[in-house]
């Protein structure tokens, strides 16, 4: 895998606070530990962890990096795109216009279609990816984004 950016090019916002850091580093390396556990061993309340974690807004972060495959990349963001969601979100090529229209009213502009938002959101990912290589959701998300890009363009 190819590292886009190196450490010391990761802009400022992006910058941890060495509590932060110590605590994410214990996750990472103890990704089974319950919250008061990583609590204890980096000397913070369990609600800090919670917020920490709370960031991250996946549910798959406890899973090893080592362990996908493209087939496994490819697999979850198939489950992701093909659940029924439409009761939560509504359906896909709505939520899509809708998003297309916002975008277009925010800019004062007309020409940002549904599809638009599936490459948008996708490079979305890729930013994130550039920031955090191996956190595994983005890549998921971003095939999943490429996916009902292409659905939509293939009706």
């Amino acid at each position: 895998m190819f590292k886009f950016i190196k450490e010391h090019d990761v802009p400022e916002f992006f910058d941890m606070s060495e509590k932060e850091e110590k605590v994410w580093h214990y996750l990472v390396q103890h990704r089974n530990a319950d919250y008061a556990d990583v609590a204890e061993a980096c000397g913070v309340d369990i609600a800090y962890v919670k917020g920490l974690v709370g960031r991250i807004g996946s549910d798959n972060w406890r899973e090893e990096t080592t362990a996908w495959s493209r087939a496994k990349v490819l697999d979850t963001a198939k489950e992701y795109v093909t659940k029924d969601r439409a009761a939560d979100h509504g359906s896909m090529e709505d939520n899509f216009q809708t998003v297309a229209t916002y975008w277009n009213t925010h800019l004062g502009i007309d020409f940002i279609e549904p599809q638009d938002v599936a490459v948008m959101m996708t490079m979305l990912k890729l930013a994130r990816i550039r920031q955090n290589e191996k956190h595994l959701d983005n890549w998921v998300d971003a095939c999943g984004y490429m996916a009902c890009g292409g659905e939509i363009v293939g009706k």
